[in-house]
């Protein structure tokens, strides 16, 4: 019940972050907005890295990870500036969902390329989001060009 409850706060914590990263860049720039992201990410680190010390890995143990495991970082700071530019001209529920069908899809792949278990469901399920996500899309366009027409009228 507890994993429940901690990977319900992730995701409330992936949406504030991403909100509050996509301003974050609006005020200082795309580029000067992950910078900043990051260089607190790195100051949260070595903090909890100084908290935990105990149980960090020793140098050798970290030299034997395998490089493409940290192409992670990468992808994380790819990730943020992409957010950076598309949160301030996307409605958040629109990046939410779409970050949802992205994972789906993503994890669909992943199990089938490391685990040979294709999910016909999850397929099924990510598209059928993407399908209500355009036509809510199209919904919310209508409904906006018409209240736009109805107030140029008045």
């Amino acid at each position: 019940m507890i994993y429940i409850f901690l990977s319900f706060l992730t995701g409330v914590s992936i949406v504030i972050n991403m909100m509050l990263n996509g301003k974050l860049a609006q005020r200082e720039g795309m580029t000067n907005g992950v910078i900043i992201n990051y260089l607190m990410a790195t100051l949260s680190s070595m903090m909890l890295c100084a908290i935990m010390v105990k149980s960090m890995p020793s140098y050798s143990a970290i030299r034997s990870v395998p490089l493409p495991y940290f192409l992670g970082g990468f992808i994380g700071v790819l990730t943020t500036y992409m957010f950076n530019i598309i949160v301030p001209r996307v409605p958040a529920v629109y990046v939410v969902i779409l970050r949802f069908i992205g994972q789906m899809l993503a994890s669909a792949v992943i199990d089938y390329m490391y685990l040979g278990i294709f999910s016909k469901g999850k397929i099924l399920g990510g598209m059928l989001f993407l399908i209500g996500l355009i036509i809510n899309a199209k919904i919310d366009n209508k409904y906006t060009e018409e209240k736009l027409k109805l107030s140029k009228n008045v």
